[in-house]
């Protein structure tokens, strides 16, 4: 089986040569690894500090390319901007995206400048690429992007009660049937008329539920012969989200 094309953009810094054995590791491998770093970098200059700074940078990126040479199918690319902006940083993305829109991408925000890293952020969510961090012990972690604007997310409860329900039950999966019971001892009507508490149907559970499973805060899996046997459970982004909610 032909193996999935995987691209990594990395924003350059001083250890990138160690941060990423630890990526692919633990979050994904790269057939595809790009660099992206201020031209200034390969520039000497007077300023004994920033010289220091521009030649640890320079010495991580050869030492990157020895160490991920052998493991990256198809090779390593370092891609020079002007300045650390979001224009530069744009640009550089939307280049090495337009030579291949169907692999999946990974970005590391994890070194070079504040303005990199906000910059390759920023452009994870308009290319729907995964964005992650390794901390200074080597701890790796995606950074969720929410799917939904909380204004458009609070204006059904019961969306909220979802996730507090799929929260409670410590990791456990839930099928389809105990969901919507545990949902129906909770269902709050979405019009204040004063009228008698109206059920939950079949019908308003499976429209609450796909529009957080598309959001990615609630995932499923398939657990019998039917297709009716679905499990439900909450994403990380689902945690975050309800984490988010409480503040």
């Amino acid at each position: 089986m032909e193996q999935e094309r995987r691209v990594h953009i990395i924003t350059a810094g001083e250890s990138i040569h160690e941060i990423f054995p630890t990526s692919s590791k633990y979050i994904s491998y790269a057939t595809k690894l790009y660099v992206i770093v201020e031209e200034d970098i390969f520039k000497d200059t007077d300023d004994e500090q920033k010289q220091k700074t521009r030649v640890a940078i320079r010495s991580s990126i050869e030492k990157l390319k020895e160490i991920a040479g052998p493991f990256v199918e198809d090779g390593i690319e370092v891609i020079p901007i002007i300045d650390d902006t979001l224009d530069y940083i744009r640009d550089a993305v939307v280049s090495i995206y337009e030579k291949d829109k169907i692999a999946k991408y990974y970005f590391n925000v994890s070194s070079g400048t504040t303005g990199l890293s906000i910059g390759l952020f920023m452009m994870a969510m308009w290319i729907k690429a995964i964005p992650y961090h390794i901390g200074k012990k080597g701890d790796p972690r995606f950074i969720p992007i929410p799917q939904v604007h909380m204004g458009n997310f609070k204006k059904n409860p019961n969306r909220v009660k979802i996730l507090e329900i799929l929260d409670k039950s410590n990791g456990k999966h839930l099928s389809r049937k105990q969901l919507k019971g545990l949902l129906d001892k909770e269902y709050i009507p979405i019009n204040d008329s004063g009228k008698e508490k109206r059920s939950l149907s079949y019908g308003g559970f499976t429209s609450l539920i796909e529009s957080l499973i598309e959001w990615k805060l609630v995932g499923k899996r398939s657990f019998g012969d039917s297709s009716r046997d679905i499990e439900y459970y909450l994403t990380d982004d689902g945690a975050f989200t309800l984490r988010f909610m409480k503040i």
